[in-house]
């Protein structure tokens, strides 16, 4: 349950309310592993569904997708660690090596605001427009960002609580090995393996302004 309509942000300094929570930038991978944070959502079960506009490349609806591996990544542009992670991304979708498809959903902010980011950043793959955070809501995301990465039929495999090293190895081996056949209900990944987190320090999770 989200505490409020406002996602928290790691690592940002807020302006109004401050909420710490004590734990490490977390990943869940079926259950094993480095987790501090259970995912929101049950690992290899089907993911919500996610449909929603974009800046540039029209409405985007993840069932659209089927068949192929998809990074569901949560960030707002006031947040400092989803800044630096979407470059990050950005280099991963260039790169191509992992055949993994990237939607990056903004937040809770007005499409002006975003462009102006994007304008400035611009990335290789969509960014869906959640202005009424119902897709927030529907995913139960608690905190930014937040990534899902699912297989070829949309189920859960991945999970991280805070941002990603995107362009540490282990990442994309992570990914590019969902490109294989696996069991549809599959909710068990490699041991050991994992998201490598972008940043070690404990980070502090805050209200959005």
């Amino acid at each position: 349950m989200l505490a409020s309509t406002a996602p928290a942000c790691r690592g940002e300094k807020n302006r109004s309310l401050l909420l710490v929570v004590s734990s490490l930038a977390s990943l869940t991978l079926g259950g094993a592993g480095m987790a501090c944070a259970a995912s929101p959502l049950p690992i290899g079960a089907g993911a919500p569904a996610l449909s929603l506009p974009s800046l540039d490349h029209g409405r985007q609806d993840l069932a659209a997708l089927k068949g192929r591996p998809v990074l569901v990544h949560f960030f707002a542009t006031w947040c400092a660690p989803c800044r630096e992670e979407m470059a990050g991304l950005s280099r991963l979708a260039e790169r191509g090596t992992s055949g993994v498809a990237i939607l990056a959903v903004d937040v809770g902010e007005v499409p002006v605001r975003v462009r102006r980011f994007f304008d400035a950043r611009p990335v290789p793959f969509p960014v869906l427009l959640d202005e009424d955070r119902a897709a927030l809501k529907a995913w139960k995301v608690a905190g930014l960002p937040a990534s899902f990465v699912l297989d070829g039929t949309h189920a859960l495999r991945l999970f991280a609580d805070g941002p990603v090293d995107w362009d540490d190895p282990a990442a994309e081996r992570q990914l590019t090995a969902l490109m294989t056949d696996m069991p549809a209900d599959s909710a068990v990944a490699p041991e050991g393996a994992g998201l490598p987190p972008l940043d070690q320090q404990e980070p502090t999770r805050e209200n959005s302004p």
